[in-house]
């Protein structure tokens, strides 16, 4: 556009200049054009670069204290545990939140066609051995009175409608001990939890509290990702 503008524009005088100086304005004027140019898009790629550092560095910064925040009460232990033939491992976590709640978690990565465990927590056992997870292999004799308690409460149909009391079985549990369960056939599923009666003190009563249990399932390895959480109140420090 600019050739183009220098090429065709006349001074009023009606001297023309020569094609070289014509050629020489043009090439000054693109010069600076694209001088100038350059350095708009330097500065504004300076200001594009430098904005993700800004965020970047304060979410470090951010992070860092987050982290430090959380790792200095967090709890974290490795279980070991016999299920399908093999020894795995799972992970404990355990924490008090700045509300004054309580939260632990465990998961492991289980063999996909394994449905039949039991898992105990104690909340007063020392890191290590908190976490005991019981199988047909390690326990049958525990498991069997769980079936037995299935049993009683399900009915020999399976539809339910029965009742019974755990320790009716042998199965008894101390107050600081939260037991879960899982028991399926191909006809049946039951499950659920017992015990935990340190989550429902004095000083938690009327607070948050609850349990969840969710399962992630890989087909192509043959395996489940299964996680559970149980939270309660405990007081701020």
């Amino acid at each position: 556009m600019f050739d183009e503008f220098l090429r065709n524009c006349q001074p009023e005088d009606e001297i023309t200049p020569s094609k070289e100086r014509v050629e020489k304005n043009i090439s000054a004027v693109m010069s600076l054009i694209k001088t100038k140019d350059a350095e708009e898009n330097d500065m504004t790629k300076r200001k594009v670069r430098l904005k993700p550092l800004i965020i970047a560095a304060v979410i470090a910064i951010f992070s860092g204290v987050l982290l430090l925040s959380v790792s200095a009460a967090i709890q974290v232990s490795t279980v070991n545990f016999f299920m399908g033939g093999k020894e795995l491992d799972g992970e404990y976590y355990d924490y008090v939140d700045s509300k004054g709640i309580r939260h632990i978690s465990f998961n492991a990565v289980l063999p996909l066609d394994e449905h039949n465990f039991a898992i105990i927590y104690d909340i007063d056992a020392p890191m290590g051995e908190n976490v005991r997870v019981i199988t047909d292999e390690t326990d049958p004799e525990f498991m069997d009175k769980l079936r037995q308690y299935k049993k009683a409460v399900m009915g020999d149909s399976d539809m339910g409608g029965g009742t019974a009391n755990i320790s009716d079985f042998g199965i008894t549990l101390k107050d600081s001990e939260l037991l879960t369960y899982t028991l399926k056939t191909p006809n049946s599923s039951f499950g659920g939890t017992r015990g935990g009666n340190f989550m429902h003190t004095e000083l938690s009563r009327g607070k948050p509290s609850g349990f969840n249990e969710e399962y992630t399932y890989d087909y192509e390895n043959r395996t489940k990702t299964f996680k559970e959480t149980f939270y309660y109140y405990v007081g701020k420090e």
